[in-house]
C-alpha cells in the first residue's frame, strides 16, 4: 500500500514536471515570435523614418543619434511591454481575478514583482531593443537573440548564489559551452558586420544579465502568487516605467525635450502600432510561461527550456521580415550565417546541458528497456 502511495505521488510530481518543461518550451517559441514582430514594428511608418536619420511628421528635423539609440529603445519597449500589461490584465478579467491582483499588489510577493519589473523592463527589455535595434542598422537584427539567450546560464549561476539551487558538473559544462557559443556568434558576427555588431552584442548580454537575476527572482516570486497575476503586474508596471519615467528622462538628456510630445504622439498613431499589439500579445505568454515554468520545474530548466529562443528569435525574425517580406527585406533574407546557425545549435545544447545530466537519459533509458 505505502509503495503505491510513493509511486502515486511520483507519478504527480513527474507530470507536474513535464507541465513545467511545456510551459518553459511555449515561452520559448512566444518569445521568438515576440521578437519578431517587435522588430519588425521599428521598421513601419515614422519609425523608419526616425531610424533613418531623415525629416519626420510635418517637416520635424531629424532625431539625434541618442535620442534614435536610447529614448526611441525606450519608447519601443514601453509601448510593447505597455500593451502586453493590457492583454494580461484581460486574462485576468477573463479568470475572474482582478481582485486576487489588486490584493497581490500590496503584498510582498507583489512588491517583488514590480522589483522584477523594474529589473527586466527598464534595464533588460530596453538594453535588449537597443541590441536589436543596433544589429538591425548593419542588417541582421537576429544576430544577437543568441547572446541573449544567455540569461539561462547567468540564471543558472545566480540561482546558486542567492536561492541555493544545486550547480552541478553538467551544468557547469553547459555554461561554458553556452559561452563559446556566445564567443562563437559574437565573435562571427563583428568580423562580418563590423562594430555595429559589437555594440549590439554588448546590450544583448546586459539584457541577459538583466533576465537571468528576473528569472530567479520571478521563478521564486511566482511560488506564491499566480502566475497570470504575476505577469500582469510585472507587464504594466514596466510599460509604466519605460514609458512616463526612463522614455521622458533620456528624451530630455539626448536633447529631445522640445519634440518629446510629438514623438510620443506620432508613435502613437503610427500604422506600426499594429504589429505592436502583435508583438505585445506574445510577450505576454512570453513572459508568463516563463515565470510558470521556473515555478514548476526549477529556474535552471524552466530557464533552459525558454532559452531556445536562441534558435526562435532568429527563425521567426527571418519568417516575418525575409519570407513574408512584411519588413521590405529579401525572402532570401538570413537572420544568421552558417556558423552563426551552428553556433545557435550549440547554444541550446549547452542550455539543456544545464537542464539535465546527460547521463540521467541514458539511466532513464536503460530503466524502459
Amino acid at each position: 500500500m505505502e509503495q503505491h502511495i510513493v509511486a502515486l505521488r511520483e507519478e504527480r510530481r513527474r507530470k507536474y514536471f513535464i507541465r513545467g518543461v511545456a510551459f518553459a518550451m511555449a515561452s520559448g517559441i512566444c518569445y521568438g515570435l515576440y521578437t519578431g514582430f517587435l522588430t519588425l514594428a521599428q521598421t513601419q511608418g515614422v519609425w523608419g523614418e526616425w531610424f533613418a536619420g531623415l525629416e519626420w511628421g510635418d517637416g520635424q528635423a531629424a532625431l539625434g543619434a541618442f535620442v534614435i539609440t536610447f529614448a526611441l529603445a525606450a519608447l519601443a519597449a514601453g509601448i510593447n511591454d505597455f500593451i502586453s500589461g493590457i492583454w494580461s490584465v484581460l486574462v485576468c478579467a477573463k479568470n475572474r481575478q482582478l481582485g486576487d491582483f489588486w490584493k497581490t499588489v500590496k503584498s510582498r510577493p507583489g512588491l517583488v514583482m514590480m522589483l522584477c519589473a523594474a529589473i527586466g523592463g527598464p534595464f533588460a527589455t530596453i538594453a535588449y531593443v537597443v541590441a536589436l535595434n543596433s544589429a538591425a542598422a548593419s542588417g541582421n537584427p537576429g544576430v544577437i537573440v543568441p547572446i541573449a539567450a544567455l540569461n539561462c546560464a547567468i540564471g543558472a549561476v545566480l540561482g546558486r548564489l542567492f536561492f541555493k539551487q544545486a550547480l552541478n558538473a553538467h551544468k557547469v559544462i553547459g555554461i561554458a559551452v553556452c559561452l563559446v557559443a556566445a564567443g562563437l556568434i559574437g565573435g562571427t558576427s563583428f568580423a562580418s558586420m563590423g562594430p555595429e555588431a559589437l555594440m549590439g552584442c554588448f546590450f544583448a548580454f546586459l539584457a541577459a544579465f538583466g533576465w537571468g537575476f528576473e528569472g530567479c527572482v520571478a521563478g521564486f516570486g511566482t511560488i506564491l502568487i499566480d502566475y497570470r497575476i504575476g505577469i500582469a503586474i510585472r507587464q504594466v508596471t514596466a510599460g509604466v516605467l519605460e514609458l512616463f519615467v526612463v522614455f521622458p528622462l533620456l528624451m530630455v538628456f539626448g536633447g529631445g525635450a522640445e519634440v518629446l510630445g510629438a514623438v510620443a504622439g506620432a508613435a502613437a498613431t503610427s500604422p506600426a502600432l499594429l504589429f505592436f499589439l502583435l508583438s505585445g500579445f506574445f510577450a505576454m505568454p512570453a513572459f508568463s510561461f516563463w515565470y510558470k515554468g521556473n515555478s514548476m520545474c526549477g529556474t535552471a530548466l524552466g530557464m533552459a527550456c525558454n532559452g531556445m529562443y536562441a534558435f526562435w528569435g532568429p527563425f521567426f525574425i527571418w519568417i516575418i521580415m525575409g519570407v513574408l517580406n512584411i519588413g521590405g527585406m529579401a525572402a532570401d533574407y538570413p537572420p544568421l550565417s552558417l556558423v552563426q546557425w551552428v553556433g545557435a545549435v550549440i547554444m541550446v545544447a549547452g542550455i539543456f546541458c544545464i537542464a539535465m545530466n546527460p547521463l540521467d537519459l541514458l539511466h532513464m533509458k536503460k530503466r524502459e528497456d
